[in-house]
């Protein structure tokens, strides 16, 4: 049996699909905290259309080759890659900060075809990646499985570590996927598509160092994973 771990519900310094706007956790309630609250951007993009938003995203691959299938249909991004490859979709956007949140609202994740010569399916991923440069060796990862299990992970200099105590995993259909940074620190939420941004679920957090405030944000599934999504939203404090 899985162990569904559940840290605590909090109130997040973070954002919700929907009318809810920014929750700064750390505000007090007080009129002078309140006036002196960071101001914040955001960015989304909630596929609605028929094709993928050009001036939002673009194809990216960072391991293996190009290929598979990419349909943006009923208001969901569809992904799916070649075996073995980590391709997806990169915004086009550049963000910049040390406190920002990047939420992504997963619909589907299916299993990966199986690789050639055998007949069993293998596990698949739906992986909302934060990247900190043009290659992908620096990047942090926040995972769902084809099996209900998630994987949170750290990349710096190509050089992966498994962030998790790998007993996370969730019933959740159409889970929301949220990594929060507040300077070294990074929080991995999660939440129900339905459910309220306060009620997020925090699965873990971990201290990160050296990454920069610079990043992209990437949608892809592991090889020839079937990862569908519904909306990303990106909240970063905004320049002066």
């Amino acid at each position: 049996m899985k162990n569904y771990l559940i840290v605590g519900i909090i109130t997040i310094a973070a954002l919700g699909f929907g009318d809810v706007q920014i929750r700064a956790q750390e505000a007090k309630s007080s009129p002078t905290a309140t006036q002196n609250k960071p101001q914040y951007e955001e960015w989304s993009d909630d596929f609605t259309g028929d094709k993928l938003d050009e001036k939002k995203w673009e194809k990216y691959t960072f391991e293996g080759g190009s290929g598979g299938k990419l349909e943006v249909k009923d208001g969901s991004v569809q992904i799916r890659s070649a075996g073995k490859t980590r391709a997806g979709i990169r915004t086009k956007d550049s963000f910049s900060g040390d406190r920002f949140a990047v939420e992504g609202r997963i619909s589907k994740v299916g299993a990966a075809f199986p690789e050639s010569g055998g007949s069993i399916s293998t596990l698949g991923f739906g992986t909302l990646t934060v990247l900190f440069d043009g290659s992908g060796r620096n990047r942090i990862e926040w995972m769902l499985t084809s099996e209900g299990t998630l994987e949170a992970w750290s990349v710096m200099d190509g050089r992966g570590e498994r962030l998790d105590n790998k007993k996370l995993a969730t019933k959740m259909k159409n889970p929301v996927l949220l990594v929060v940074r507040k300077g070294d620190e990074f929080s991995f939420y999660l939440n129900d598509a339905k459910g309220a941004p306060q009620d997020a679920e925090m699965a873990l957090k971990a201290t990160v160092k050296n990454l920069p405030k610079s990043f992209h944000v990437m949608l892809y599934g592991y090889g020839s994973s079937e990862n569908n999504w519904d909306g990303v939203r990106v909240t970063v404090p905004k320049s002066n």
